[in-house]
């Protein structure tokens, strides 16, 4: 009698991860107009996901057995999962990786696929090949755990050499790069629970006990998908805005030295967030001001509201969404997502900036763009 295939709703979830991977990583290496090492080297941590979780997904509906597919030809894309997010992690902050890292990153996987290429021309004993098989886990969870520990320190001393937000360096987002982090050191609990449950003698389920570890994969290929094309595409149109948009004005200054000391001061502000744009930069405050120019906050406060009809933030703000306002009316932008346009115009987050607008404007950024092109 024929072998039949085995679905359930778990392994369908688990198929419907596949299929996200797959489309994902096919579209993004045929749209060769916008591909980057850092996009690739995502691509490939999300294909090496997908793929290991496609093989285990055959193993469970009966496939390997049905077609009696010998175990030999199973590929340990585990291997390869961590070691390309790795890469992509110290690609993303712009950190080089020479070929020696790379070997070193990919030398585990050699050696898992040599050792399981052997053990299959050995044919060894049943017990003897769970023994090994036990042995070669704990050194693919090790191996994993390492790799994780390292990440969090490459992101840790990005984040120390840039905790002050320069303008004339484009922000990169990093907290996505330690969710996704924390997303894999619960994915390795699970795998060193499943596995010790499974090594167990007692074990009933057999390997539907991974159904937890495989589904948490499902989840994390379209995370670390989505997130990661995101927070690329928003890195690279940041680049083409500051690139193409802001230009620092070559006006000079007009400031009437005949005029009070803080009315000289406050020509000064002015002609600064004209010509050089200060304004744009997320980090600018009252104390960055005063220090700029050698006065107190206190005292810059008072020049501004003598002379302004608002204070500093209100200022700024005014002037960083007349900026979005020109952004969003630019065909050159026109594609462009609100996040690359809000930091662009000097907020830390899409969130204020949305706030801010809706504010000053009294429309949304996407109602306003509606409503001007109508």
């Amino acid at each position: 009698m024929e072998q039949e295939l085995h679905y359930n709703f778990l392994n369908t979830l688990m198929f419907s991860g596949i299929i996200f991977g797959v489309t994902f990583s096919i579209v993004n290496l045929l749209n060769k107009n916008k591909n980057s090492k850092a996009k690739t080297l995502l691509i490939i941590t999300v294909l090496s996901l997908t793929l290991s979780n496609l093989q285990y997904w055959l193993i469970d509906i009966g496939f390997r057995d049905k077609y009696q597919i010998p175990k030999v030809v199973y590929v340990q894309f585990e291997l390869l999962i961590l070691p390309f997010f790795y890469l992509f992690i110290r690609n993303y902050i712009q950190k080089k990786s020479n070929k020696k890292i790379i070997y070193l990153l990919l030398f585990p996987f050699v050696l898992g696929m040599t050792y399981q290429i052997l053990a299959y021309i050995m044919d060894l004993e049943r017990p003897l090949l769970k023994k090994y098989n036990l042995i070669a886990e704990i050194l693919t969870l090790s191996f994993s755990i390492i790799l994780i520990f390292l990440s969090f320190i490459e992101i840790s001393k990005f984040e120390k050499l840039n905790n002050k937000l320069d303008y004339n360096k484009i922000g990169i987002s990093t907290n996505w790069l330690k969710y996704s982090m924390i997303s894999g050191i619960i994915l390795i609990i699970l795998w060193i629970l499943t596995t010790q449950l499974f090594y167990n003698n007692n074990n009933p389920s057999g390997i539907k006990i991974y159904y937890p570890l495989w589904i948490g994969i499902s989840i994390v290929i379209y995370w670390i998908g989505i997130k990661g094309l995101l927070e690329l595409r928003v890195y690279y149109e940041r680049r083409v805005i500051r690139n193409t948009y802001h230009g620092v004005q070559e006006h000079k200054p007009t400031i009437d030295k005949k005029n009070s000391k803080g009315n000289i001061l406050f020509q000064q502000l002015l002609n600064d967030f004209e010509n050089q744009k200060i304004y744009l930069n997320p980090n600018l405050s009252l104390d960055v001001l005063a220090a700029k120019y050698n006065v107190s906050s206190g005292y810059l406060s008072q020049i501004i509201n003598k002379y302004s009809d608002e204070g500093l933030a209100d200022l700024v703000n005014n002037l960083r969404i007349k900026e979005a306002q020109n952004m969003l009316l630019d065909k050159s932008f026109e594609n462009y997502t609100i996040e690359s346009i809000a930091l662009e115009s000097g907020f830390n987050t899409k969130t204020n900036f949305y706030k801010v607008f809706k504010k000053l404007v009294g429309l949304t950024p996407n109602e306003y763009k509606k409503v001007q092109n109508l």
